[in-house]
Formats: C-alpha cells, sequence, structure tokens
C-alpha cells in the first residue's frame, strides 16, 4: 500500500513539474533575453524562422531560375558565326561611291548580352564576363583581319598594275592582229591580181614561163628568142613577143613596178665581142637595159622600171648541156606589188 501510495505521489510531482518548468524556463530565458533553456516556445519560433528562410530561398532560386532560362534563351537565339562576320566585315552602300569595298566597324549590339531585370546578380557576372570575352575576340578578330586586309589589298593593287600591264599588252596585240589581217586582206588581194596577170599573160602567150613566188609574179623570157648570140639588141621575134604581152604591163604598173633581170649561162664572151662586152655580167645587164629601154618607148614609166644584170650567177639548169645552158639564158620580169616595197 505505501509503495503505490508511493509511486502516484512520483507521477504527480512529475506531471506537477512538467506544467510548472516550461513556465520557470520560458522566465528564465526573458530574464535573460536569450534562450537560456531550449523549450517548446523556442523551438516554435526557430522552425517559424527557418519556414520563412525556405520561402525566402525558394523565392530567390525561382528568380535565379528566371534568369537562367532567360539567358538560355538569348544564348540560343543569337547566331555567333554570322554576327561576328557582319559585325566585321560590311559593305557600304553605292552612295558614297564605296560600293564592294571591305570596312571594320564595332562590334553589333546584338552580340552583346543585356542585364534585364529578372536577372540577379550572379547572372548579370556571368554576362558581363561573357561581353568582356566577345569585345576581346572581336578586338582580336579585327586585328587580324586588319592585317589580312592589308596583305590583301596590297596583293590587290599588284594585281591590278598586273591587269593593266595585260590590258595594255593585249591591247597592243589586238591592234598587231588587226594590222596582220589587214596585212593579210591585203596580200590576198594583191596575189590574187597577181593571178589575174598571170591568166592574162597565159591567154596571149600559151608556153610563157609564169610562177608567183615570195609575193612577186615572175615572167621568164627565152634567152635566144629575144637576142641574137653574143648580143643585147632585140631580134624581131622579142620585140613581137614584147609586143604581145605589153597591154598587160602597161594596165599592171598602176599598182605593180616591174624589175628585168638579165640572165647568161657559163660560155665566156666570144673574142669578137670582147670589145663591147667584158664579160657575161656586162652582157646581162645590156640586155636588161635594153628591155627596159624598149618598155618605156611603149608608155611605160621609167620610174616604175628596174633593171639588173646577174650573168652566169644565177642558173637554173646545168650548164654542162646545151639544154641547160639554153634555159639559164633568159631574161626574167618580175611584176611586184608596190605595197610590198613599202613594208620595212
Amino acid at each position: 500500500m505505501k509503495k503505490a501510495i508511493l509511486v502516484i505521489l512520483l507521477v504527480g510531482i512529475f506531471i506537477l513539474g512538467l506544467i510548472v518548468s516550461e513556465s520557470i524556463l520560458n522566465a528564465v530565458n526573458q530574464l535573460f533575453d536569450k534562450e537560456v533553456f531550449l523549450t517548446r516556445k523556442s523551438l516554435e519560433n526557430q522552425l517559424a524562422k527557418c519556414r520563412q528562410r525556405y520561402h525566402e530561398i525558394e523565392a530567390e532560386l525561382k528568380k535565379k531560375q528566371a534568369g537562367l532560362g532567360h539567358f538560355l534563351k538569348e544564348i540560343q537565339t543569337k547566331d555567333y558565326f554570322n554576327l561576328t562576320k557582319e559585325s566585321l566585315l560590311a559593305g557600304t552602300s553605292d552612295a558614297d561611291g564605296t560600293m564592294g569595298k571591305i570596312i571594320l566597324r564595332p562590334p553589333s549590339n546584338e552580340m552583346l548580352f543585356k542585364p534585364i531585370a529578372s536577372d540577379d546578380g550572379s547572372v548579370r557576372e556571368v554576362k558581363e564576363g561573357i561581353n568582356e570575352k566577345i569585345k576581346t575576340i572581336l578586338d582580336v578578330s579585327r586585328g587580324i583581319l586588319r592585317e589580312k586586309l592589308a596583305g590583301l589589298n596590297l596583293e590587290l593593287v599588284n594585281m591590278n598594275a598586273k591587269l593593266r600591264e595585260k590590258n595594255l599588252e593585249l591591247n597592243k596585240n589586238l591592234e598587231e592582229v588587226e594590222a596582220y589581217k589587214r596585212e593579210v586582206d591585203r596580200q590576198k588581194n594583191y596575189i590574187q591580181e597577181l593571178k589575174d596577170i598571170r591568166t592574162d599573160l597565159k591567154n596571149i602567150v600559151i608556153d610563157l614561163e609564169t610562177k608567183i613566188e615570195d609575193g612577186r609574179l615572175k615572167v621568164s623570157f627565152k634567152g635566144d628568142i629575144l637576142f641574137d648570140s653574143g648580143s643585147h639588141q632585140l631580134k624581131a621575134s622579142g620585140i613581137d613577143l614584147l609586143e604581145s604581152v605589153l597591154p598587160v604591163f602597161l594596165k599592171s604598173t598602176e599598182k605593180n613596178d616591174l624589175f628585168i633581170a638579165g640572165h647568161t649561162d657559163n660560155v665566156p664572151i666570144k673574142k669578137e665581142f670582147r670589145h663591147q662586152y667584158n664579160s657575161n655580167w656586162d652582157l646581162s645587164t645590156y640586155r636588161a637595159i635594153e628591155v627596159v629601154k624598149y618598155l618605156t618607148t611603149k608608155g611605160l614609166k621609167p620610174e616604175n622600171l628596174t633593171a639588173a644584170g646577174y650573168g652566169e650567177y644565177k642558173p637554173i639548169a646545168d650548164n654542162d648541156s646545151q639544154r641547160g645552158r639554153a634555159k639559164n639564158r633568159r631574161v626574167e620580169l618580175f611584176v611586184i606589188p608596190r605595197i610590198i616595197q613599202r613594208q620595212p
């Protein structure tokens, strides 16, 4: 019985102590103005402060998340390659006459990040750091580009100078080509004229030897028809032959000159003619001059005629045979267009 009463008494004292101790502990805490003892009320106050701080941190995190989300959207919307290209290289309008030139200009504001109200300090700091990096990259890029442009401009100047030289050379070549074409046309024209003269001569004397070479028409007269042996006087047959072709020569001297060349074989001058001709050279020259004199008496202008003697030194056949010597005894008449004589 005594033990039961003691237990009840102890339980009552414990419960009373719990009730009284909370008040006593709160009073002590208020007395010292600090938490000397941990009480239920102080725990509730701390819990309330923790909840308030939690809500503050949650609001701050949401703000940071909003700033970071906007920052990510800014990064995703920027095309740094094109923006860098556009900010470094820009062609001006042709209003000032500089279309096509490459110029350097400051970086576009679109490349940099603009601070907004929702940014907190950390996001703003990140944007400022990135902006500084962008500015540095652009400055370096402009420096490199400026050097490259200087080199390219120098190459361009040299290329333009070479192009001007090539154009001048090309123009000169074109002028020479045009002059050459005109000359070819003229040559074709006078070659055709020589062919026409040759045809006219062939129509008159069928067996007359004619040939166009080196831009000239060569007409070969057999010496035995024009002259007797050892003489430079024209024979009747020679005069008839020259008379027959004279109209063609009279017509041709409007644009052409006539060059008459005398030739002989290598047989020495006979004794009875040596008082007049010292050599075959003299004889061939006299014969050429005799033809020239005859043509001038028939109306050809002396300024259009030339005579020369080659003697035995330009044979066209072997002088060892009678037939060959007969071929070498000849008078050649060259119809030479005056255009040839004027060429350098």
